[in-house]
């Protein structure tokens, strides 16, 4: 199913209206560490405090297409909480039939049945960019037709992030939602619970795509995150 433009900036709008107004503007005012975000200030969030009701939004296009033609948290999007071991656990099964290359940082899949688990700013390694397999910003290499179950995982502390997928290349404007194609679209979540990531909570959202083939980058559509080094690139052969 097509996604309009309109419903995505809609419910968008929305989310980051309300994300906002929850965070006292912390999201988008503090200064970036660009080193490692373990200190980046920011609220203690419950489960109750920044609840959408299910609300998300699951897009495709003629080339990414959801396996599921739901939106705005009908069906499809599936939206949760896990510790930090149930973290652990998902990283090592988004791990299971990849070919990691740490010098040209590239994860490769070759079977038809993938788990994605892009990690948004975690722990450890440099802000504003993407965790996937061990590797920071990699490209990820599939065939076409993969099932590919997408899971956004919300690791930073301070800041919200999403997961775009578009055939717009970099670089992204601070506003990047406003100069990409239509594309495969997770509505961005709240930080993790506390600072410690040993007792912290994350939050997920996960959909499902089959990949047709081509050239896709993902993102990250929280403006200026994308334009300060958020995103990589999805390689279909």
């Amino acid at each position: 199913m097509k996604l309009k433009r309109t419903n995505r900036w809609l419910v968008a709008g929305v989310a980051l209206a309300v994300s906002a107004a929850v965070f006292g503007g912390v999201a988008y005012s503090q200064t970036l560490d660009t080193t490692n975000n373990s200190t980046t200030k920011g609220p203690t969030i419950t489960r109750s405090s920044l609840d959408l009701g299910g609300v998300g939004l699951m897009g495709s296009s003629s080339a990414m297409m959801a396996s599921s033609s739901a939106m705005m948290g009908s069906g499809g999007e599936r939206e949760r909480t896990i510790t930090n071991a149930g973290l652990s656990t998902l990283v090592s099964r988004g791990k299971q039939g990849a070919s990691i290359d740490q010098n040209t940082n590239t994860a490769t899949y070759t079977g038809r049945s993938v788990t994605l688990v892009a990690l948004a700013s975690p722990h450890g390694k440099p802000n504003m960019t993407w965790e996937i397999d061990g590797l920071v910003n990699p490209t990820v290499v599939m065939r076409p037709g993969t099932q590919v179950d997408v899971v956004l995982v919300n690791t930073d502390w301070g800041y919200m992030h999403g997961f775009e997928l578009t055939v717009t290349p970099p670089p992204y404007p601070s506003m990047a939602m406003a100069g990409v194609t239509d594309d495969f679209f997770l509505m961005p979540l709240p930080p993790r619970t506390t600072t410690d990531t040993s007792s912290a909570s994350y939050y997920t959202r996960s959909a499902n795509l089959i990949a047709a083939s081509g050239t896709y980058h993902y993102l990250c559509p929280v403006p200026g995150h994308a334009a300060m080094g958020m995103f990589g690139m999805i390689v279909v052969s």
